[in-house]
């Protein structure tokens, strides 16, 4: 490697030059030889007075000056540091630029960094201070509850303090968390990789989305190597991730972190559930990362190799209790063994053992904290379309490395479709039914007459066949037909005469037609089929990224293009089950008429084939984007299980042949949240006469009229697909990222 010049005095740089250039590039007029560093991050001019105009070259990580952002140009004056992402420049009144960065990452400094939460007594970090210096391996111990989450936390930026501060190289970290671009790198406890990959695929993905857009692939796999090499895993770049030990899965973990060459790196748990030989051989590498110049920062509960470390620290009650060698721990506590200690502070509280700076009271005035720079529109689109690009090619890697999963999606819609055709495979849809109609206004005036007298007459007592009164005859005709006078007594028919005399009722025979309930149910139970697989689909592929999505939020990653990603596989693979389901069930109709001799599901109540393939494409699309958001709101899996139970029951009673969907207030309710009402509504047709539906009450899904339409049913699938994606980028950008 070519040496690199420390200082770079302004004279020369700009000696014939009108613009000297900074980048990653080692043509560059100051070179910074860092992969989070764009090819050509910025520019210096110098004006006619002499000062320098920093211009902003569209670089990924930024510029800024003394923790302000660069919005596209600024003046940078002495005794100011340059930062661009993690390297920094300083420039001295005597004109000279120097890296700072390349004598070693600047100090990491605690002064009474104190935490206060509303409705806890006492504070979670109270007054904590140290020093850490690049080159250092530290162990932060404590027992729960000592503040140890909650100071990683500040340091990657994400936890507002109460007083004192954090300062990376002199610099606010709290405030201004556009210095931790590139700078800080996290592996949590639990360990966040996608299985199906291989341990090169997890270590390049994270390098691709997270280095410079300017990075070559020749670049990226030399850095992808080097990281793999400083781990010790290069022997298993070509093994899947669920093939290897909970140890190697660690320094995988690592590996993705220190592909972008952090300065500052913190491991959460590292030899959480390891054996002894694999805890020693992670505590080793972590040892040799520091070694490297990196400050690596440890949380950790297992104390048999924390002797590998250059310093401990130790918290109980927020404060700091011992800051050292590891070897001095004992001797602090005045215990034989460093476990007594942890008995000790139990015993004595930590107020004995704090180790205060200052003693000075704490307020609670949270730190004033910058938000992050907002780029342009076109740029934000074009880091939204890049990010996107790369997690889409790593959900199809992912996905079709994943044989158990690809064989369940094909396998679900095969067999439901099976088991529907199963249950209805003797169905005949052509049975036929009889429907009534109203009375005219002449046969209701005959019934209005005669029937009082026809039923007075089936009531009556008196059988006197002398009587010429024509009640009484038929009175005594009735009495020569028990079972017939006794039917034409009835209340129940009588109150059906009346209500077809008043027009509630409708009696008189009108016509037979095919029976459309049993062709409705059909639909119905095949649109809830297709309903239930998309919401599987979308709330899978959310569960499966639990524990990805919040630390790579952490490193920059979109919640737009995180969805994006997942709607790429979501409208291919439930386009390709819908296809699967509806096509099974098609292909197999036609055999059950051949053999039975049936009939198909009649065609006047259902739309085309096709037309019911985009139909019932659109509804597993609903679904799915449903699951999503089931899945934003949360990524635990027994927790996820319990919301898709929720959330199937109003599919099922809004967006089927429940008929619950004929009242406003159910109908109103399903135009926004029930893509299997739009899904029913679009696929079956029932017959309409002026504008209203020529069936009688009973059989009558959608209330007494509705339109039949296919684009209306699209339009109203496809509202509710930018509803659900709204709803979900909205959680996952509010989302609290996950820390130690």
């Amino acid at each position: 490697m070519l040496d690199m010049p420390s200082s770079f005095e302004l004279v020369h740089l700009f000696a014939g030059k009108e613009e000297i250039f900074i980048g990653r590039s080692p043509e560059n007029d100051i070179w910074l030889n860092h992969p989070a560093v764009s090819r050509i991050h910025a520019s210096l001019l110098q004006k006619s007075d002499g000062s320098l105009l920093v211009r902003d070259l569209g670089s990924t990580h930024g510029v800024t000056i003394n923790g302000k952002h660069v919005d596209g140009e600024a003046v940078w004056s002495p005794q100011t540091t340059l930062n661009l992402g993690p390297q920094s420049l300083w420039l001295d009144n005597d004109k000279v630029i120097t890296v700072i960065t390349r004598h070693g990452s600047p100090n990491l400094e605690a002064k009474d960094l104190t935490v206060i939460v509303p409705n806890r007594k006492k504070p979670i970090l109270d007054h904590v201070s140290f020093t850490l210096k690049p080159g250092q391996f530290v162990c932060v111990l404590g027992p729960s509850g000592a503040g140890k989450t909650t100071l990683v936390r500040c340091m990657q930026g994400h936890q507002l303090t109460s007083g004192g501060s954090l300062l990376f190289g002199g610099h606010p970290i709290l405030s201004n968390p556009t210095i931790l671009n590139g700078l800080v790198g996290y592996a949590p406890q639990k360990m966040s990789l996608h299985e199906t990959l291989t341990v090169r695929q997890v270590v390049w993905f994270a390098a691709k989305l997270r280095l410079p857009t300017d990075t070559s692939s020749v670049e990226i796999e030399n850095y992808v190597d080097t990281a793999l090499k400083s781990m010790a895993i290069e022997s298993l770049a070509d093994q899947r991730v669920s093939s290897i030990s909970g140890g190697e899965l660690k320094r995988v973990e690592l590996a993705s972190e220190l592909v972008v060459d952090p300065s500052i790196l913190l491991v959460d748990e590292a030899t959480s559930s390891l054996d002894p030989a694999s805890e020693a051989r992670v505590m080793d590498v972590l040892a040799n990362t520091a070694k490297q110049g990196k400050l690596v920062l440890c949380i950790t509960h297992h104390l048999d190799n924390i002797y590998k470390a250059d310093a401990i620290i130790i918290l109980a009650d927020g404060k700091v209790v011992y800051h050292g060698p590891p070897g001095g721990a004992c001797a602090h506590f005045g215990v034989e063994h460093l476990a007594d200690a942890f008995v000790r502070l139990e015993d004595e509280g930590a107020e004995k053992w704090a180790l205060l700076d200052s003693q000075s009271p704490v307020e609670t005035v949270l730190a004033v904290r910058e938000l992050p720079p907002k780029r342009s529109i076109t740029a934000r689109f074009w880091e939204t379309m890049r990010q996107a690009g790369i997690l889409t090619k790593r959900e199809f890697a992912a996905t079709l490395s994943d044989r158990r999963y690809l064989f369940l999606a094909m396998l679900m819609p095969a067999l439901f479709a099976l088991i529907l055709i199963g249950c209805h495979w003797n169905v005949n849809f052509s049975s036929t039914i009889m429907l009534t109609r109203d009375l005219n206004d002449d046969e209701k005036s005959s019934f209005k007459f005669f029937w009082p007298v026809l039923f007075d007459a089936a009531k009556s007592d008196g059988l006197d066949e002398e009587s010429l009164n024509f009640q009484a005859q038929l009175g005594f005709l009735l009495g020569k037909k028990p079972a017939m006078r006794k039917s034409l007594a009835s209340e129940d028919l009588n109150q059906i005469i009346q209500g077809a005399i008043d027009g509630t009722k409708t009696i008189f025979p009108d016509k037979i037609i095919k029976n459309p309930l049993i062709t409705f149910k059909y639909l119905s139970v095949q649109v809830m089929g297709i309903s239930f697989m998309g919401m599987l689909l979308g709330l899978t592929l959310m569960v499966r990224d639990g524990a990805i999505f919040p630390r790579e939020k952490a490193a920059g990653v979109l919640p737009l293009a995180y969805l994006a990603s997942k709607m790429t596989i979501i409208i291919l693979a439930t386009g390709f089950q819908t296809l699967i389901f509806d096509g099974i069930l098609e292909s197999l109709f036609h055999v059950r008429q051949m053999v039975n001799g049936l009939e198909l599901t009649p065609a006047e109540y259902r739309i085309s084939f096709i037309s019911m393939l985009i139909v019932h494409w659109f509804a597993a699309l609903g679904c799915a984007c449903l699951g999503v958001v089931l899945g934003a709101l949360t990524f635990k899996p027994d927790r996820a299980i319990i919301l898709l139970g929720a959330m199937m029951l109003p599919q099922l009673t809004l967006g089927t042949a429940m008929s619950l969907a004929t009242t406003s207030i159910p109908r109103t309710i399903a135009y926004f949240i029930s893509p299997t009402y739009w899904g029913l509504r679009a696929s079956q047709i029932s017959p309409m006469e002026n504008g209203m539906v020529a069936l009688p009450t009973y059989m009558r899904i959608f209330g007494d009229s509705f339109i039949q339409s296919v684009p209306l049913a699209l339009a109203g699938m496809t509202a509710q697909i930018i509803l659900y994606l709204f709803l979900a980028w909205w959680m996952l950008r509010f989302r609290r990222p996950e820390s130690a």
